[in-house]
């Protein structure tokens, strides 16, 4: 089965290579010369865990002539709390998005007061043609009479639908070819991953054909991984939800293989029971987390799930491949692929069923690769800096060569010394994770982050937690007692030890970063190391 997937894949590179360049304009052969400033192409999936990253041939390839971050932290394991981060560089207490609804503190209507302010606004001023392409953020209004936000020059985006992966409806806004807004484009039966990854290849024609010489920043947001909303008992689709040809032969609509793709294993073969602390005795955790051990038909559900969502990233994987392959040599030279993730995702670890939002790596701990232009240094580079999603505002406006004043003026720093291998000082020794547990049963639009099912499926407490190299420290509102984890000797973070006697100086330096950025109060850099 490797070997067909294998083959399969070699296929779609000759064939997306053989079609870029027949349909390349004169710019595109080289004729044009390279921008001086670099490309940056931004693939941000949803709710991929750590774990599925081995699954995924042609993003792990991003690490050959790249950097690895293993230890990327985002601030708040929630969408649009996480995306409100990244697009502001700034944390969650200080962009005021706290969860995923306008009437509960979040949402676009928490965030948008921030559109003018994002990296999209800095890097079209300092002369970039941008596209968004995917989800942006939830509850963005993306129907009938749709707002483009301030910077962005393209604008292909889905509303809720795009969860369910062929019934959805894109904008499309092409700023050059229209100058207005064109009504949403349905979906036509067509895999929402596939769809984007095509928009892309043509985000990437158009700006050799309007912006000759100029550089582009392509951002690529799927919905995938993340499961199905309004799933209900007795629905026949999978609640994670792949693409046909990645679906077990046997189903239908069924896909090549028997027990679908999986990416080179057999599907079958891959248990969630393996995930490290599935299905762990919870007596020594906060008692929002303990519970009785999963009841054998959810791990069967389980099973089945977690088998599906590396089904569905292997059309990630295909998306990121046709998008590197539509790239010229030349361009190649000159272009930053980043790739990572807005939260991890639990199946059974912990006995927590199915969700986020918890501040243990399996939900705040995701994949961030980024490979550099090919005429940049050389090299497979991996680095365990502390790194957070708050820092990919200033990355980006690096890359972009936008002055130090505007780039470092919010909560995060630049990750690009450590992306071009250079060794820094007094880099950060604490990345912040914060959570506001949503309210339940408030009015509005179901969160497309709950799930129906009860039994072993609690929210966590809102909590405000703090990670270094060697510690979980976690605060939970209302409960005295803290969790702590020693992740050096407990990397699994399975032996909670709250009177362990690091926690002291943990609730001091936690203290300085939940208020951190605002008036009166440390700045958030400086908060970030521990004294």
């Amino acid at each position: 089965m490797a070997m067909s997937r294998n083959i399969r894949k070699s296929w779609a590179v000759v064939v997306a290579i053989v079609l870029a360049l027949a349909m390349a304009s004169p710019a595109s052969a080289g004729t044009v010369s390279a921008p001086k400033r670099p490309n940056i192409i931004f693939f941000l999936v949803d709710d991929m865990s750590a774990e599925l990253l081995q699954y995924m041939d042609t993003v792990k390839s991003l690490a050959h002539d790249g950097t690895t971050f293993s230890d990327y932290y985002v601030a708040d394991s929630l969408c649009c709390p996480s995306r409100a981060t990244m697009f502001t560089g700034e944390f969650p207490h200080n962009t005021g998005v706290r969860t995923n609804q306008g009437y509960d503190h979040g949402g676009y209507p928490a965030f948008q007061k921030h559109e003018g302010r994002t990296y999209a606004v800095s890097l079209h001023q300092a002369g970039y043609r941008t596209g968004y392409l995917g989800k942006y953020i939830n509850e963005y209004p993306a129907g009938r009479g749709y707002q483009v936000p301030p910077g962005w020059d393209e604008w292909h985006v889905s509303a809720a639908g795009g969860y369910n992966e062929f019934k959805y409806r894109l904008t499309h806004y092409i700023k050059e070819e229209s100058g207005r807004r064109r009504t949403t484009d349905p979906s036509g039966g067509k895999y929402l991953v596939d769809e984007l990854g095509q928009r892309a290849v043509g985000f990437i024609e158009r700006s050799r054909k309007y912006a000759p010489g100029e550089p582009f920043f392509l951002q690529v947001s799927p919905f995938s991984p993340h499961n199905r909303v309004n799933v209900k008992p007795g629905d026949t689709e999978p609640r994670f939800p792949p693409a046909e040809r990645d679906r077990p032969k046997d189903r239908f609509p069924g896909g090549e293989f028997p027990h679908g793709d999986c990416g080179g294993p057999d599907c079958n073969s891959i248990d969630v029971a393996s995930l490290p602390t599935f299905n762990e005795d919870t007596a020594d955790k906060p008692s929002w987390v303990r519970r009785a051990p999963l009841d054998p038909k959810i791990v069967n559900q389980l099973r089945e799930d977690f088998r599906d969502r590396i089904r569905m990233v292997q059309s990630i994987d295909d998306m990121v491949q046709r998008v590197l392959s539509a790239l010229t040599e030349q361009e190649k030279q000159n272009t930053y692929i980043v790739f990572t993730s807005d939260n991890g995702f639990h199946l059974g670890q912990h006995r927590l069923v199915r969700g986020k939002a918890t501040a243990y790596d399996h939900d705040v701990r995701v994949p961030l690769l980024v490979r550099r232009p090919t005429a940049g240094p050389r090299g497979d580079f991996a680095t365990s800096a502390i790194a957070q999603n708050v820092d990919l505002f200033a990355t980006f406006l690096d890359m972009a060569g936008v002055d130090k004043a505007t780039r470092d003026s919010r909560d995060g720093r630049s990750l690009l010394p450590l992306i071009q291998g250079q060794k820094v000082t007094g880099w950060r020794d604490a990345a912040l994770i914060e959570h506001v547990k949503p309210t339940p049963h408030a009015p509005g639009q179901p969160d497309p982050d709950a799930d129906a099912l009860k039994k072993g499926n609690s929210r966590p407490p809102t909590y405000n937690a703090v990670r270094t190299a060697g510690d979980l420290y976690v605060e939970y509102k209302g409960d005295p007692t803290p969790e702590y984890y020693n992740t050096v000797t407990d990397p699994r973070e399975e032996s909670n030890d709250p009177r362990n006697a690091r926690t002291a100086g943990l609730s001091k330096a936690l203290a300085a970063l939940v208020s951190c950025g605002r008036p009166g109060a440390m700045d958030c850099w400086t908060a970030a190391h521990l004294r």
